[in-house]
């Protein structure tokens, strides 16, 4: 009598199952962590933005703030849209801007919001 070598097809079966319930949970891994570095890269470019919009605003001398001011700027090889908006608060010298983020192919959604408060310029200056 020969002895048998090899695998029987359950054995093959089996074992292509628990390859196939891998690999499909590695590529929904591999996605879901694909779509987090693409957010965390939309969020760091809104982050710039905004930032960038906060410093001119402050560093502009005009007293009181535009109430709102908006436009569009390319970074990152995506079209943005922002919003800045100033707001009186209690104090006659303070102003509170508040930047919004947006991507241009979606309006409708905000990326990032950053809000921050100004006072009023020195005079003397």
């Amino acid at each position: 009598m020969r002895t048998q070598h090899g695998f029987t097809l359950l054995e093959v079966l089996i074992a292509l199952a628990i390859f196939a319930t891998a690999g499909a949970a590695i590529l929904q891994a591999s996605a879901s962590h694909l779509r987090a570095m693409a957010q965390l890269e939309e969020l760091a470019l809104a982050s710039i933005i905004a930032n960038n919009q906060l410093q001119q605003a402050q560093l502009n001398k005009n007293w009181p703030p535009k109430e709102l001011e908006q436009g569009e700027l390319t970074m990152g090889n995506r079209d943005w849209q922002w919003q800045l908006r100033a707001t009186s608060v209690p104090d006659q010298d303070l102003r509170e801007l508040t930047v919004t983020i947006r991507l241009a192919e979606t309006p409708e959604q905000v990326v990032y919001r950053l809000k921050t408060y100004v006072g009023r310029p020195d005079v003397s200056d």
